[in-house]
């Protein structure tokens, strides 16, 4: 809990310096005088004095958000010890256009950023799954769709597969644009397209399991226990560290995700698997599954191994400029999806359970640092994206609301009515109220 706690709190800190920072170097270009920059709210428990400016560097107990004030007429908290000469550096009475870049500025840091971790990433990548798949079993998507073992994907619906990540993203896709399924592949030297599948088959859940689900598990020459969990059903049934497995119930096992699926589908109260020892000798073990009950009442099963497989993986040395180049891509699509899941939500067609709140975001930020370096840069790549796209939202207390304040006023000619800010803000704040709510719910539901 104190991990998850700490990384979350490193994460939002980062990503709010940035977002912050973007609207202060914009402000500085334009003239604009800052009084305070603050990462987090309420009493600060750090603060620095520039000298030359007297500008407030402070970090605040509150850390989930930040701000930067700005001298402004419409803030009396701000024109303290301010000469009337010094008004014309007010926020307020900057151009329009100065006023729209420097709230851009604050989302825009953030894509920048998160363009930036990805390209980290790309670059740190110098191997990467591909994207032969193994046998799917009968009955799923893949399946359906004429996969059989050892196919390499080359392209799904159109756009080119290099590695088994774009596989996933691009099955992603097709489920959240309810597009109907078409893959092409390379089979025996030749490149097939398969039969179309309609977008009535794909009934799975958005999410990072939905490849799974659908059949598709990548190539592995052969399946190994890695570990047999204490006390566990594996362990009384005799398995050992380095056990190849060669089968389920007669099935062949081509993968490890495969393997898991069938395990955790199970209903049997028993299931024989085929082991080969490394001395040679073939085995077949009997295991009597635990049967247990999820958060959503829906029965699973396990055994308690835990596998790797020898995979089919693919060298490369990405460049400098070409992993900048994959981090802006990554972070365009990354946008797409939350843009499209978001309008999605609010058509009804995806469920609000897919929205987080704080408690699911820092569980996600201990789980992604306690796996290493690059998972946190991904977690950390995601969650800015998130962060502006959800500010350029056109809500008002956003930065998206006060851009539209301002588009408004270009359009007129003249300042939106105070009136008329006061009403978008109370609306403002009960749809920010309301969206808190449900995401506290949600992460309430996962954690019981």
């Amino acid at each position: 809990m104190l991990h998850s706690l700490t990384s979350f709190i490193v994460a939002l800190g980062i990503l709010v310096f940035f977002h912050e920072l973007g609207h202060y170097s914009i402000a500085k270009l334009c003239g604009v005088r800052v009084i305070r920059f603050s990462v987090g709210f309420g009493k600060p428990i750090f603060k620095w004095v520039s000298k030359k400016s007297g500008e407030e560097w402070t970090v605040s107990w509150i850390p989930l958000g930040g701000y930067v004030r700005m001298l402004d007429e419409r803030d009396p908290d701000s024109l303290h010890n301010v000469s009337p000469a010094q008004l014309e550096n007010a926020f307020n009475r900057k151009p329009v256009m100065q006023r729209i870049a420097i709230v851009l500025a604050g989302p825009l840091a953030n894509l920048i950023l998160a363009s930036c971790l990805y390209g980290v990433i790309s670059f740190s990548q110098t191997s990467v799954l591909g994207t032969r798949i193994s046998q799917p079993l009968a009955g799923t998507l893949a399946a359906e769709s004429g996969l059989k073992k050892g196919d390499k994907i080359l392209e799904i619906n159109g756009r080119k597969a290099d590695d088994w990540s774009e596989v996933s993203w691009d099955l992603i896709r097709v489920k959240l644009f309810n597009q109907d399924l078409t893959v092409r592949v390379q089979r025996e030297g030749q490149a097939l397209t398969l039969p179309t599948v309609s977008s009535n088959r794909l009934e799975f859940d958005l999410g990072p399991n939905l490849p799974t689900e659908a059949g598709f598990y990548p190539y592995e020459q052969q399946v190994s226990v890695r570990q047999v969990l204490p006390d566990s059903p594996a362990q009384k049934a005799g398995f050992q560290n380095g056990d190849v497995l060669l089968t389920l119930d007669g099935t062949p096992i081509e993968s490890s995700s495969q393997f898991t699926q069938m395990i955790r589908e199970s209903k049997a109260k028993e299931v024989k698997i085929g082991v080969q020892r490394d001395n040679g000798a073939v085995l077949e073990l009997t295991v009597v599954p635990e049967h247990l009950t999820d958060r959503k009442g829906k029965t699973y099963s396990r055994i308690g191994l835990g596998m790797g497989g020898k995979l089919d993986v693919l060298e490369r040395q990405p460049g400098v400029f070409s992993a900048l180049s994959d981090g802006v891509g990554k972070m365009i699509e990354v946008s797409v999806f939350s843009l499209a899941a978001m309008g999605k939500m609010l058509t009804g067609d995806l469920s609000w359970t897919h929205l987080s709140g704080p408690i699911s975001i820092a569980s996600a930020a201990g789980e992604s640092s306690s796996l290493g370096f690059l998972p946190f840069v991904g977690f950390l790549a995601m969650v800015s994206v998130s962060l502006g796209i959800l500010n350029l939202l056109p809500i008002p207390v956003l930065d998206g609301g006060h851009l539209m304040y301002y588009f408004a006023e270009l359009l007129t000619g003249k300042p939106v009515s105070e009136a008329w800010m006061i009403r978008g803000q109370k609306i403002g704040l009960a749809l920010i109220g309301a969206l808190t709510c449900i995401a506290f719910f949600n992460d309430i539901q996962r954690l019981f």
